[in-house]
């Protein structure tokens, strides 16, 4: 506790900048802007230099709301690991070197959203003691994920390319770009965005007027561009670029034929069309037969024809005998009347 205390308050009177004798430190840059897992230098300088790195005590600390973390301890010119900050341990380096030459510097690897504040450093010589401070900025690494699931679409046909950032940011300022990886090419722009503007100057003249870009979606940090009237020579991949962020992903697109792909829709059509020939042709031939057999059934039962004919021959023989027999009989009958008169 006794320890803390004492830290807060070298911090306190580090802050005001006391300078004591002619010892004058100065820091090199006074903001420092880095990603999360990537290294960073920190500079400062003093003068006079000094005669001999034995009479330098250095003490760097990092200063947050929360709490002040021990960076880098040199005692006599000899580094003291044992006093620095669990945070920092195994990330820290300094150029030994360069202390003659009246320069700090230090080398912070591996860093983290953690390591953002206010670096203040104090160096005592023969020459007095003097400070300076400057601050670090730590942003989280940004991950750019292209969608994964296969980019497929027809001649002719419409498809989307999406690739998003997490941590999601507003990305309506920044650069981006989609180009075909896949081409070697001087020049591989499919879409190029920047200024908050869409920019053709760049773009393929393969893709002219045939991309659009969704700026509705960047500000949820989604890229989304629609390529539209698909051809063959579209089939390749893609690649997604945040300039400003170093962040990129790609993604492929394949490009089908659409007479390949219609193939077994038009032999569907082709054998539905057979099949309702084909219907017609049986159901025609079944209803004939159906017409025949009702004719053979209906004509064996009706007498034949050329009987009837002979049957009414006959009977019309016999009328006529008959009727000539009458007429005789009659004639008999009337003339032995007569003669009996």
């Amino acid at each position: 506790m006794e320890e803390r205390v004492c830290i807060f308050l070298l911090v306190l009177f580090f802050s005001h900048q006391v300078v004591s004798g002619t010892l004058v430190v100065n820091v090199a840059q006074t903001f420092y802007q880095a990603e999360e897992n990537h290294h960073i230098t920190l500079e400062w300088t003093f003068t006079p230099k000094t005669l001999s790195s034995s009479n330098i005590y250095i003490l760097c600390q990092l200063i947050t709301d929360q709490r002040a973390s021990r960076l880098f301890h040199l005692h006599e010119g000899v580094e003291v690991s044992k006093s620095q900050d669990e945070q920092f341990s195994g990330r820290v380096q300094f150029d030994k070197d360069v202390l003659r030459e009246g320069r700090l510097r230090l080398h912070v690897s591996r860093l983290r959203t953690e390591d953002s504040g206010l670096y203040l450093c104090e160096v005592k010589t023969e020459s007095g003691s003097s400070s300076d401070k400057c601050r670090l900025n730590v942003t989280a690494t940004h991950q750019i994920t292209c969608q994964t699931e296969p980019n497929q679409a027809e001649e002719g046909g419409d498809v989307s390319l999406q690739c998003r950032l997490d941590p999601s940011v507003d990305l309506r300022k920044e650069t981006l770009e989609f180009t075909r990886a896949d081409l070697n090419r001087e020049y591989d722009v499919v879409h190029s965005y920047r200024h908050e503007k869409d920019q053709t100057d760049p773009q393929m003249d393969q893709y002219r007027d045939r991309t659009t870009l969704i700026h509705e979606d960047l500000i949820r940090g989604i890229i989304s561009l629609k390529i539209s009237s698909l051809t063959l020579t579209d089939s390749g991949l893609y690649r997604c670029y945040v300039k400003d962020l170093e962040a990129s992903c790609t993604m492929n697109v394949t490009v089908g034929a659409e007479e390949v792909e219609n193939v077994g829709a038009i032999v569907v059509a082709v054998l539905a069309v057979l099949l309702f020939v084909l219907g017609l042709i049986i159901g025609v031939l079944v209803k004939r037969r159906n017409l025949w057999m009702k004719k053979k059934q209906e004509a064996e039962k009706t007498p034949n024809i050329s009987e009837m004919e002979k049957l009414e021959t006959t009977s019309t023989e016999g009328d006529e005998e008959l009727h000539r027999a009458a007429e005789n009989a009659s004639g008999n009958f009337l003339k032995e009347r007569a003669l009996s008169c």
